[in-house]
């Protein structure tokens, strides 16, 4: 018996290997997976910050009103408004202003077939005989008989858009605008254990 604990061992080894650490979502794109924000300057004091999230499993059959797209979706948001945020106060801006919002989710929806031949197989049976069995059999024929399972997933990946002003001063009574500082405290509070 103390052989087969010995071979265990390699096995719990090799699953051990096979797990990924999470890895969090605040991150530049590209640098630790498919997913992360980037920003690009439009002007002066105008920029874009993009995120684009991880591929996470939701439902075939109604990906889009999934919860987890949605999450998703709400998540890539507060992540590009955080790097807004900390760009903002990198370059000595106080306010910040989201002037054009743009959310998406990139769906793949994939189906499938999966072949296995039928268990209870009867080379001897004619189905045209048999008075119980349907008149037209789509796996009758030579050879096997075969069942079939389609197996439908479905992943989505967040992509979030924005286009910022940035403001030198912070002017509360001005429409749209927000703190750079207490929106970046505010997303570093509420995301910062944001994993993939």
């Amino acid at each position: 018996m103390v052989w087969q604990r010995f071979l265990l061992i390699p096995i719990f080894l090799a699953l051990a290997a096979c797990t990924t650490p999470p890895r969090p979502a605040m991150v530049p794109l590209g640098s630790s997976g498919d997913f992360g924000y980037s920003a690009r300057d439009l002007g002066p004091d105008r920029i874009e910050v993009s995120y684009r999230g991880d591929a996470v499993a939701v439902s075939p059959y109604r990906p889009r009103e999934d919860g987890r797209a949605k999450a998703e979706l709400d998540l890539a948001h507060d992540l590009a408004l955080w790097r807004a945020a900390q760009i903002a106060l990198d370059r000595g801006k106080a306010g910040l202003k989201i002037e054009f919002e743009n959310r998406d989710s990139d769906v793949v929806v994939q189906q499938r077939t999966y072949y296995r031949a039928d268990p209870f197989y009867d080379p001897f049976f004619d189905p045209y005989d048999d008075p119980f069995w349907p008149t037209t059999c789509r796996y009758c024929g030579p050879g096997p008989m075969y069942h079939f399972d389609r197996v439908r997933t479905a992943t989505a990946r967040a992509v979030v858009r924005l286009t910022v002003t940035l403001s030198q001063s912070f002017d509360p009574t001005a429409d749209g605008m927000v703190s750079a500082a207490e929106t970046l405290a505010r997303l570093k509070a509420a995301r910062s254990s944001a994993v993939y």
